[in-house]
């Protein structure tokens, strides 16, 4: 059943390919070794449309709500994708994550923790990225995506170049190890961010505006935190 899911899966990445055009800036094909993937969560289509695009595997975390469904279930297994139960301590999927890294595999985590709706900001990124790859010395790459997937609408990815936590390796995990590394993550995320801005901007490249019903979920969504959009 494995087989067939992944037969399938490499089929339809070349019929979805072209209702999602993206232009990728930085490496689409990785070296095949362990590596942790981290970059921005604005739509539920993100780790698809990478997929689809990128040249090499990578094993995504995914929200485990969607095992509901029995064909997405074998897709995502086939893929060897990583249902993750939000909210709460996860065991199996840190199980999975590290069997993974182990087997030299590159995963693929949303330091944010959950879909951002504002695509002009990023989150406070969790501490998960850096607990995986200072636990396993995995090396990490930061990629950025500009915009939500709509079809048929132009999208840009930017994947920067890899880099390391080695100076927390060996040392005791705490807290505050694991928050000092996680600057480090959102310095990185931040300045492949910054380059796609200044690659768009120099092209003259604008967001498109946001619609109403996108603009009242990103005021929802600062309502809950007790924010305020500037």
């Amino acid at each position: 059943m494995g087989k067939f899911f992944r037969g399938f899966v490499d089929t339809v990445k070349h019929v979805v390919k072209p209702f999602y055009p993206v232009k990728w800036y930085g490496p689409r094909k990785f070296e095949k070794k362990r590596t942790i993937l981290v970059g921005n969560h604005i739509s539920g289509w993100d780790p698809v449309v990478f997929t689809v695009w990128a040249r090499t595997p990578v094993s995504f975390m995914y929200k485990a709500e969607f095992d509901k469904s029995w064909f997405l279930r074998n897709v995502f297994t086939a893929l060897d994708f990583v249902p993750v139960h939000r909210g709460e301590v996860d065991i199996a999927a840190t199980k999975k994550t590290l069997k993974l890294l182990k087997e030299e595999k590159i995963v693929g985590l949303f330091p944010e923790g959950t879909r951002n709706p504002d695509v002009e900001t990023m989150l406070p990124l969790k501490t998960g990225a850096a607990l995986f790859a200072i636990k396993t010395k995995t090396p990490i790459r930061p990629y950025y995506i500009w915009e939500k997937a709509k079809v048929f609408r132009k999208n840009y990815y930017y994947v920067g170049d890899e880099f390391t936590l080695e100076q927390f390796y060996d040392k005791p995990i705490t807290k505050e190890l694991l928050n000092e590394a996680t600057v480090i993550i959102a310095e990185k995320m931040m300045e492949v961010r910054n380059n796609l801005l200044k690659i768009l901007d120099e092209k003259g490249i604008k967001r498109r505006k946001r619609t109403k019903k996108e603009l009242a979920k990103l005021q929802e969504f600062y309502s809950k935190q007790g924010q305020q959009k500037e």
